[in-house]
């Protein structure tokens, strides 16, 4: 097989991984009698070049496979594919660790460019944060019954919370002995559980952002909270505490069946 250009090696960068193509070279394919010693060719080949140990088997990485593993790499030792070495097996197909290598370093530039961009838009998202905090009440509706799920009240500096005039005046006493200046303040009923507690400028900017119209989980959970807000990551639905079903450990399932834990004391 050709070793190939560039182009080619652009074609499928996550053979890699998978070791689809690793050994398509040197005739070792028509050497090895069994698809599952040439499945775990492949494999192991193209693992290699990602570990950074290319053209080496470790013992502890086919240990890590399962058991059979041992018959199929004497099945490649008999089939002049790998060889005895040190501490595992050294691969003799050189163009397929070859190949291998060149894609490893295709995916290692690719993956560098992905956290760089992860970098710089976290960083942009930091800086813009605390611009965007607002005050606000946001309350998911349940998807099952339409009531609400759950309620996420941020409260700006210098204001009152909604429907101060209804807080008892022993909890008026206690927000007001915890409000810093120029503090934001976050009080949130979630589906098994409720908490208040100030916050600073940049965590209010993260969660009014979460919190914008249309509400999606994808959305939604990156404000951190342990429920997430009711949402059901498989449903992209919120749910409230009866339709959650929620047990005495705090662990619920949805109408659909999925389960989450919606209690952090558990």
């Amino acid at each position: 097989m050709s070793s190939g250009g560039p182009a080619d090696d652009a074609e499928d960068p996550a053979d890699v991984r998978s070791g689809a193509r690793a050994g398509q070279s040197s005739g070792a394919r028509e050497r090895v009698k069994s698809g599952a010693a040439w499945e775990l060719h492949c494999r192991a080949t193209a693992d290699s070049a990602v570990d950074d140990r290319p053209g080496f088997v470790p013992d502890v990485y086919l240990d890590g496979l399962g058991t059979g593993t041992a018959a199929l790499a004497a099945e490649l030792c008999s089939a002049a594919v790998w060889e005895r070495a040190g501490g595992g097996y050294r691969i003799l197909d050189r163009d397929a660790v070859g190949r291998c290598q060149d894609l490893a370093r295709l995916l290692s530039g690719q993956a560098a460019r992905v956290r760089a961009a992860i970098r710089a838009r976290d960083h942009a998202r930091a800086q813009l944060m605390p611009e965007m905090a607002e005050a606000m009440v946001v309350t998911p509706l349940c998807a099952a019954c339409g009531a609400p799920a759950t309620r996420i009240e941020l409260v700006g500096p210098g204001q009152l919370p909604a429907q101060w005039e209804h807080w008892p005046a022993t909890a008026q006493d206690s927000f007001l002995r915890c409000r810093g200046p120029g503090q934001w303040y976050l009080i949130r009923d979630g589906v098994a559980t409720s908490n208040d507690n100030p916050v600073q400028a940049g965590e209010a900017g993260r969660i009014a952002w979460a919190f914008r119209p249309p509400l999606r989980y994808d959305q939604v959970a990156t404000a951190g909270f342990y429920d997430d807000a009711g949402f059901c990551q498989d449903c992209d639905a919120a749910y409230c505490y009866r339709h959650w079903h929620v047990s005495e450990t705090g662990y619920g399932h949805c109408p659909a069946g999925h389960g989450k834990s919606l209690d952090p004391h558990w």
